[in-house]
């Protein structure tokens, strides 16, 4: 997934790059940072406690390493406020102005 949407002034950033060895294969360590434009547009007030909001986020990859219920209650909501696709219709006819979709799978039944 690439960004589609360029950065806003106001937009605060959880940057997770992966640690990656020799063979460029994830060795499960991650570094995290926050970025924020220069250009901010919001008082000391609210940017501090934006920050702080981020500053917890990331605080619960370590929480999530000590803490395996922590863990699977994280990624039981995240399975749930995963975005279900919606299905690709294939066109199958054409008339005129009309055309025809099909939302069954390619599979006709055959693995």
């Amino acid at each position: 997934m690439t960004v589609k949407n360029k950065m806003r002034d106001e937009d605060f950033v959880v940057n997770i790059r992966p640690q990656i060895d020799r063979d460029l294969k994830w060795t499960g360590e991650v570094y995290i940072s926050i970025m924020s434009s220069e250009d901010n547009p919001l008082d000391d007030d609210d940017y501090y406690g934006v920050l702080e909001f981020c500053r917890t986020m990331c605080a619960t990859v370590p929480l999530m390493e000590r803490d395996e219920d922590l863990r699977l209650r994280a990624v039981e909501e995240a399975k749930r406020n995963d975005e279900i696709p919606s299905p690709k219709g294939k066109v199958v006819d054409r008339h005129d102005n009309v055309v025809v979709l099909s939302f069954e799978a390619d599979t006709d039944g055959n693995a």
